[in-house]
């Protein structure tokens, strides 16, 4: 199957934070007509799995069809995609293609400006969402770039960060059905079903007959799961552990010495910081170790009140539609899939040539026509969005019946296996118990890399492209968007 005659164009639109498990089926509150249409349009792959837990490394791999270990550098204290590495983008490019790209501020400090160019969009994050001016500006873009034959336009839609604010905020900022429980059982729910207007909006405004739609997520959120007692609860962490920056802070980033000495009191910051919030929601996350409460729910509200980034299926199973009127209309694939498939497959389904080799992605091209494609085990990792996250600095495998991980250094550390059919909540750990099963995974996690070195790269001091106002700039930007928790 190949989209015939002339290439078509390309909407890639991604909805930051969206879980899978909240796209369609019986866990789904929200009302979701046109995502519902998309679905019933076009061909739903039911299980996706993304590679990174948080936005960084997510779409890195998502552009690059490499893992985040892979497409990332370290540079300062800010995780960006590799500017030496070849992207999906460029490649589209080569093929005729006016590639833009419509993203939240904070978004583009990761590399976007240079796969892009002047053909990056962004919006302020903080006062510009779907429903407050952001959906009529971003229709009014498309219908700029529409003019152009053929295009492709990348869109991510930051709108459930407004959940990082306290309720009064969230209840004033937040849509009109933000207190409508007709809407969804929590306000991750409500927010989703406001974004479902303007979804689409968006997708009425082009030519549905040639252009080709993807739509996805970078990764899931907790805050999905949530019912009312759990969102107040994690209200009342999120102000508990607001640290204030402080004098040693502001001192260390008006120094304007050279790159090296700001990196090492902004280490230092960070280890207050950590310090800090430890200290004070360590006695909350002991308190709950005692509750007589399901181990889901408890991680739930261990996560709400000490975050570390990790790869439980709430932050790494994802939504993945693909709709054209050629490709098969109610379609709903079981077959586990990876984000890195999406480019491979959308080159493949366009017949378009790329140079692109060594990647780990390929095209499920054969899937949309019955065809047989053997499962490949999906490398996961808890890279964050930039040094100054919790990290549980785990890397792992997921297949479609276990989900094992470990300590990124230490194999012996940290480990974890849960058989996915048995128990899909991820409760009940069988790792100590099952040595033939880990060693299988640590078979493929040293198949990926021989020598089993999945740290990212650092660029050299030499190599440093943020400067120290930059950096400052960066920084603020990250925190206020929740990047930074």
């Amino acid at each position: 199957m190949i989209i015939p005659n002339k290439k078509p164009n390309i909407l890639f639109l991604v909805l930051d934070g969206f879980r899978g498990d909240l796209c369609y089926g019986q866990n789904k509150t929200s009302k979701t007509p046109n995502i519902d249409k998309l679905i019933k349009n076009g061909t739903f792959f039911q299980t996706t799995i993304s590679s990174g837990a948080s936005s960084t490394p997510s779409v890195s791999s998502i552009l690059t069809s490499l893992y985040p270990f892979e497409s990332l550098v370290q540079d300062g204290d800010i995780f960006k995609i590799d500017p030496k590495i070849s992207t999906h983008i460029s490649e589209l490019q080569k093929n005729g293609y006016d590639t833009h790209a419509i993203i939240q501020d904070p978004l583009s400090h990761i590399g976007f400006r240079n796969i892009f160019g002047q053909n990056l969009h962004t919006y302020d994050h903080a006062n510009e969402k779907i429903w407050s001016g952001l959906g009529t500006k971003i229709i009014n873009k498309i219908n700029k770039i529409k003019k152009s034959n053929p295009w492709f336009c990348y869109i991510q839609l930051y709108d459930l960060n407004l959940l990082i604010h306290p309720k009064n905020i969230i209840e004033e900022k937040g849509p009109i059905q933000i207190k409508d429980k007709t809407f969804g059982k929590n306000y991750y729910e409500r927010i989703i079903s406001a974004q479902d207007y303007w979804i689409g909006q968006i997708i009425d405004s082009i030519d549905k007959t040639n252009t080709l739609i993807i739509f996805t997520a970078d990764h899931g959120l907790e805050s999905g799961a949530y019912d009312e007692e759990l969102e107040n609860f994690d209200y009342i962490q999120r102000e508990k552990r607001n640290v204030s920056p402080g004098l040693f802070h502001k001192i260390a980033m008006k120094n304007k010495s050279v790159i090296p000495f700001r990196r090492q009191l902004a280490e230092q910051y960070k280890q207050f910081v950590r310090n800090k919030t430890t200290k004070l929601q360590t006695p909350e996350f002991n308190k709950l170790q005692n509750l007589n409460i399901s181990p889901y729910r408890k991680r739930l509200m261990q996560q709400s009140a000490m975050f570390e980034s990790h790869i439980f299926d709430d932050r790494i199973y994802v939504p993945l539609i693909f709709c054209h009127p050629i490709i098969p209309k109610e379609k709903k694939i079981n077959s586990l899939v990876r984000s890195i498939d999406i480019f491979p497959s959308i080159f493949d389904l366009c017949n378009l040539r790329s140079s692109l080799v060594n990647r780990r992605g390929r095209s499920l091209k054969p899937l949309f026509s019955d065809l047989e494609l053997e499962e490949l085990p999906i490398f996961i990792e808890s890279s964050v969005n930039v040094t100054k996250s919790r990290n549980s600095n785990v890397i792992g495998i997921r297949t479609s019946d276990f989900k094992y991980f470990r300590d990124k250094d230490d194999q012996k550390k940290n480990l974890n296996l849960y058989n996915l059919k048995k128990d899909p909540l991820e409760e009940y750990n069988i790792a100590y118990d099952n040595s033939n099963l880990v060693e299988n995974f640590e078979q493929i996690l040293e198949s990926i890399h021989p020598q089993k070195n999945f740290t990212i790269k650092k660029i050299t001091d030499n190599e440093d492209e943020i400067g120290t106002e930059e950096a400052k700039e960066i920084e603020k930007k990250l925190r206020d968007a929740g990047y930074i928790t």
